[in-house]
């Protein structure tokens, strides 16, 4: 072998040492976003909570997106686009009656282009229950997978008598054309605890609530409604019919919220509480 041929074969070995030895791109992390899809004002507290004094001046209306290694999630979807233009139409009296406000910025599209997404970057949805405020978008995501309890979707499409008045049909009018996670229990979405899908009934016959665990943050509480505010967990109070369907069943569950955040130092977003929505990060913030 020549010198030359010596000194390629050198280089080319500490050009492959150096490779080796180089760090590889670390893969980004879990990311969580917090949303509110327009709002809702001026309506009684004892919606809210058995024996509320007072009115609700302003509540948010949360959703979430967690930006994940293995795939993008939406955590409930808010109020459905079109009571932009049309909420009287679309939700008729309740849009008056909960003082619902929607923009243009609030819709879909326009909230998660902040965060550089478009809807088909969404995997999963996944939806406390199927209330108009919570599943109003569904239809948005067409190519994603929806994770929803079995009996939530069959109390949406087949309500029993009295508990209609939350249910829009056109709001999950796609749901048979998706593909559907069905669920009687709970789901570690990605089978290493980072995402927990934890069954509540109570407020609705399927409602669920979402464990997000973060590396620096630690674990976070996504109630959906199966908690309006935190003086309602606090105190124990729980809502009246139609917003409670089995008022044992929502004890329970508040009871189990209760002990998910004990174990796991949980911090706690809640549906719709408007001084804890106030102190959180919004989009294009994060928690990581």
């Amino acid at each position: 072998m020549t010198t030359k041929h010596v000194a390629v074969s050198l280089a080319i070995a500490l050009g492959l040492a150096a490779s080796a030895a180089a760090p590889t791109a670390a893969q980004e992390g879990p990311k969580l976003y917090v949303f509110t899809s327009g709002s809702l004002g001026g309506f009684p507290k004892a919606a809210l909570q058995m024996g509320g004094q007072g009115n609700i001046d302003w509540a948010p209306v949360s959703f979430y997106v967690l930006k994940h290694p293995k795939g993008n999630v939406i955590i409930d979807t808010g109020n459905n686009d079109k009571t932009i233009t049309d909420a009287d139409g679309w939700w008729g009296p309740l849009a008056k009656g909960f003082g619902l406000k929607m923009t243009k910025d609030d819709a879909i599209p326009a909230q998660l282009a902040k965060i550089g997404l478009k809807t088909d970057d969404i995997k999963f949805v996944v939806t406390g229950h199927l209330h108009l405020d919570h599943g109003g978008n569904i239809s948005q995501f067409p190519n994603s997978t929806l994770v929803v309890q079995d009996d939530e979707l069959k109390a949406a499409w087949w309500p029993d008598v009295g508990f209609s008045v939350y249910y829009i049909p056109g709001d999950f009018a796609d749901t048979k054309k998706m593909n559907i996670v069905r669920l009687n229990g709970d789901l570690d979405l990605f089978d290493d605890g980072s995402v927990r899908i934890m069954r509540a009934p109570g407020h609705t016959p399927g409602s669920q609530f979402v464990v997000v665990k973060l590396p620096k943050t630690g674990s976070v509480i996504l109630t959906s409604d199966v908690v309006y505010l935190k003086e309602n967990l606090d105190k124990n109070l729980i809502p009246p019919i139609p917003g409670t369907v089995d008022p044992g069943a929502a004890y329970r569950s508040y009871q189990r919220i209760r002990l998910v955040r004990d174990a796991n130092n949980a911090q706690i977003f809640y549906g719709h509480d408007p001084e804890v929505f106030k102190a959180t990060k919004h989009a294009p913030e994060f928690y990581d």
